[in-house]
């Protein structure tokens, strides 16, 4: 057998080197991730900025850090805290089983999810598998202007149920 020394100098190189791939690997779905989800997160963070201004009292949005998770994904889930309601969207970008880099996004109505991924004809642009939305990698900017149209509309909709109940009574 192999001297005690050897073996272990050479477990420890191999887990340095299964370490670096690791990162590098981490690294490079990070930066891909960051650059698919860039619209994404652009236009969360100016909304985000327009309820962090001073007087405002409709909410926030929190939530807009893209992380690396235990799967392997890039993900972020936004917050839209309302006065009275919240709700999350979920998106997370990297491989799908055998295939390419796809972005996945919940927390969408119905309404939404159709303008994503309109029926079967759709299917070559995204897809839907159970309450989640599979769209190709290149659809971040499509994805950012629905959006961007579910955190006006979460918001605005506040606005008119406050304003209408108020009138009622």
């Amino acid at each position: 057998m192999a001297r005690a020394n050897d073996v272990k100098d050479r477990f420890r190189a191999r887990l340095q080197d299964a370490d670096a791939r690791s990162n590098d690997f981490r690294r490079k779905l990070l930066e891909e991730g960051t650059r698919a989800l860039e619209p994404v997160v652009d236009v969360l963070n100016l909304m985000a900025e327009v309820l962090n201004e001073e007087d405002n009292v409709h909410g926030s949005i929190t939530g807009l850090e893209a992380k690396i998770d235990q799967d392997n994904f890039i993900s972020l889930c936004a917050k839209l805290r309302g006065t009275d309601t919240e709700q999350k969207i979920k998106i997370k970008y990297g491989p799908e089983l055998g295939g390419s880099n796809t972005i996945s996004v919940s927390g969408l109505n119905q309404r939404y999810n159709e303008r994503l991924v309109p029926g079967a004809a759709g299917a070559a642009l995204g897809r839907s598998v159970g309450s989640d939305i599979h769209l190709d990698e290149n659809r971040g900017t499509e994805l950012a202007e629905v959006v961007r149209e579910v955190v006006e509309d979460f918001y605005a909709a506040q606005i008119e149920q406050r304003s209408h109940f108020a009138a009622v009574q």
